[in-house]
């Protein structure tokens, strides 16, 4: 379909609506309103809204004829729901700021809240106009609108551009990723994603949810809104459906679940691996360096470890490594003697931990430095301010499959 075909027929333009949905109340929160034109049969829009040679003029005139059929029907719907509208950043820029409120309060006396209009903005069409779009947005969350960028769609978005827009809510879209969703460099991103959202204090979306598994991801990362076609598919009717509301409770209440096993399994290792350690200690009273004590305790823990090390509370290190090597015979690395760990995320504030709860942790999974593997590490408070450090084979984590996840 040729775009002039949308714009002749703009009175057969008309929204679909797609529920979004609260990780809070487990229920639909607002609508997704998306481009339909009926001509022969529904099509989507998609094809006319990310198209670059689509003059501004035609792009702000389909706009705006969704956005008023949706603001109808939000009113004609009669209850309180947030509505998410795209808007493309070149028609955003082009019309004058005031004709978009306008357009808005013109049915604030039938009963709509800015405050519910998400305004859903397409990082992958800024072109450069990040500035003039900064003080776009700004202006409108002066009236309460709030601002929605996706962060993850057909490309990645800078986070040093995230961080300066700061907006309201931040989207990833499943459907461009589906083939990379499980990939490390994937997670990194994501995890980088969600560090920035948080300290903007700014909700995380998450669409293109096409079945449970892709739900749990957005469950477990920190994700507030949900949607997609596991969920709901989009209708031209706003319909707060009971059945998928329950769909996405039995859905979490099974990742609860879950996640409370995983949880009490790393309890139970954790525990095992605090009353192994601690009666390997007590075996060796007598040892003429912390060295010397590393080197006696190889055999006992051999089965689970690879590297052995200990520090001070301020994270130098006061021996050398002691590393197993594939064959299981165990080298000492003396060039790590005196090297400062402090450094690391975490570190500081595990030595805090040990020394408040008197026991040992066990780190998250994350990628070693020299080995490349990703690994655990179980962190043990010994005597006199010094903590044992003990590096977790692959072979023992994956005995423990909870471990590697």
């Amino acid at each position: 379909m040729d775009p002039l075909d949308v714009v002749s027929n703009i009175e057969k333009v008309i929204p679909f609506f797609q529920p979004v949905y609260s990780a809070d109340t487990q229920k639909v929160a607002g609508f997704e309103s998306v481009g339909r034109i009926h001509l022969e049969t529904f099509q989507s829009l998609e094809f006319f809204f990310k198209n670059d040679t689509v003059p501004e003029e035609f792009l702000l005139e389909v706009e705006n004829e969704l956005l008023k059929k949706s603001l109808q029907k939000v009113v004609d719907f009669g209850r309180e729901y947030f509505l998410f509208i795209n808007r493309h950043p070149k028609a955003l820029l082009m019309d004058d700021p005031d004709n978009f409120i306008t357009l808005l309060q013109e049915y604030e006396d039938k009963g709509l809240k800015l405050s519910n209009i998400v305004l859903v903005l397409n990082h992958g069409l800024f072109h450069g106009s990040e500035k003039e779009l900064k003080n776009l947005m700004t202006y409108y969350q002066t009236y309460g609108i709030k601002i929605a960028i996706d962060s993850i769609s057909e490309k990645v978005i800078n986070l040093s551009t995230l961080r300066y827009l700061s907006p309201d809510i931040i989207k990833i879209d499943f459907k461009h990723v589906k083939n990379s969703i499980h990939t490390s460099s994937f997670q990194d991103i994501l995890q980088a994603i969600i560090y920035v959202a948080s300290k903007m204090g700014a909700s995380i979306y998450y669409d293109g949810i096409s079945d449970s598994h892709q739900l749990r991801q957005a469950w477990k990362n920190g994700g507030r809104f949900y949607q997609g076609a596991h969920l709901s598919l989009p209708d031209h009717e706003m319909k707060d459906s009971i059945h998928f509301s329950e769909t996405l409770k039995n859905d979490i209440q099974h990742f609860i679940a879950a996640e409370k096993t995983k949880l009490e399994s790393l309890s139970n290792v954790t525990h095992l691996l605090q009353q192994r350690v601690e009666a390997v200690i007590n075996k060796y009273q007598k040892y003429e360096n912390f060295t010397d004590l590393l080197s006696k305790m190889t055999n006992d823990l051999q089965s689970f470890c690879f590297r052995m090390y200990i520090c001070d509370g301020d994270g130098y290190q006061q021996t050398a490594n002691l590393f197993k090597l594939n064959n299981d015979s165990w080298i000492i690395q003396e060039e790590y003697v005196h090297k400062n760990w402090s450094w690391r995320p975490y570190f500081l504030e595990t030595v805090l931990k040990m020394r408040v709860n008197e026991q040992g942790i066990l780190s998250d999974l994350y990628r070693d430095i020299e080995t490349g593997e990703k690994i655990r590490t179980f962190s043990y408070p010994m005597e006199k301010g010094y903590d044992l450090y003990i590096d977790l084979s692959y072979d023992f984590l994956f005995k423990h499959d909870e471990l590697l996840f």
